[in-house]
């Protein structure tokens, strides 16, 4: 009815500017597509490259990297499979990530819990601390760290190197589940209270729950950091039965000559963990997200 009324003037006015927006929606999901592909290509690009490398020879790598396999052959894998203590190094990488993971998750939940619910002195000075300490870089504190893990006896161990990786990440781990647990309303600690639950089972058995995204947010940024890491475990371990995984693939690279095709291979085997780890956390953020914790 009020299109009816309106002048033939008014009328062409207001389609000019309907069709005007619905042009600049279609214009700048078109845009926002071609960004998120753009990034797309730049992240799955070296991801590509590896894995069509790893079925190569040096020949082929070094004559043009960028040309697909002539022939998909396994035997880099067999040679990376046949290589000496590669299974003893991927044991190992699971061992110092699992570690890492224990003792990183426990101990900043409960101190990013006491730091959301409780108001004690010092609190502002350690939350600057925190935060200070996520603008150091952390390769720059190798040579303290090192010092330190030979007193502690943590030098050229696989436990030692899991708790140094757990204490590494605790800033940034902190101040993620600290964001998380301010968010959770005090009702639920006011009402496990009333039914008589300790600050402790409050954290564990209530909280917990509710903050199960942050929780698993830490647990995968813990795991890829742990399995990935590189220069600490090249500097704190010697032993070549306690090598990890990531120390283990310098092996294909010689003084004088370097397997790439196996390097490749053996980059791959040792990414593949650490994606099936994200894809199956990623669809458990998601539930967690989704499944209505909090109810009025």
């Amino acid at each position: 009815m009020r299109e009816e009324n309106m002048p033939v003037g008014g009328m062409r006015r207001f389609m000019i500017k309907v069709s005007s927006s619905k042009g600049s929606k279609w214009f700048f999901r078109i845009l926002g597509g071609f960004i998120l592909l753009f990034f797309l290509i730049i992240n799955l690009f070296p991801l590509i490259w590896v894995l069509m490398s790893s079925f190569k020879t040096n020949r082929e790598i070094l004559n043009f990297a960028l040309s697909l396999p002539e022939n998909f052959s396994f035997s880099n894998y067999l040679r990376v499979a046949r290589e000496p203590g590669i299974f003893l190094a991927f044991l190992n990488s699971g061992i110092v990530t699992a570690i890492s993971i224990v003792i990183n998750v426990a101990i900043c939940y409960i101190a990013a819990y006491c730091i959301s619910r409780f108001n004690f002195k010092f609190l502002k000075i350690m939350s600057v601390l925190l935060a200070f300490g996520l603008l150091v870089p952390i390769n720059s504190a190798l040579l303290p760290i090192k010092f330190v893990s030979d007193a502690l006896h943590l030098s050229n161990s696989v436990p030692g190197l899991g708790v140094l990786y757990a204490a590494l990440q605790i800033p940034l781990s902190i101040l993620i589940l600290q964001g998380h647990i301010s968010q959770i309303p005090r009702a639920l600690d006011e009402a496990a209270s009333i039914d008589g639950a300790g600050h402790f089972r409050t954290a564990v058995r209530v909280i917990a729950p509710v903050a199960k995204p942050g929780i698993i947010t830490v647990l995968i940024l813990q795991a890829v950091f742990s399995w990935n890491e590189f220069q600490f475990a090249l500097t704190l371990i010697s032993d070549q039965s306690k090598k990890t995984i990531q120390i283990l693939t310098r092996n294909f690279l010689g003084l004088y000559q370097a397997n790439y095709g196996a390097l490749f291979a053996a980059v791959i085997l040792a990414i593949i963990p650490m994606v099936v780890v994200f894809l199956f956390f990623q669809n458990r953020v998601i539930e967690a997200f989704t499944s209505g914790s909090l109810k009025e």
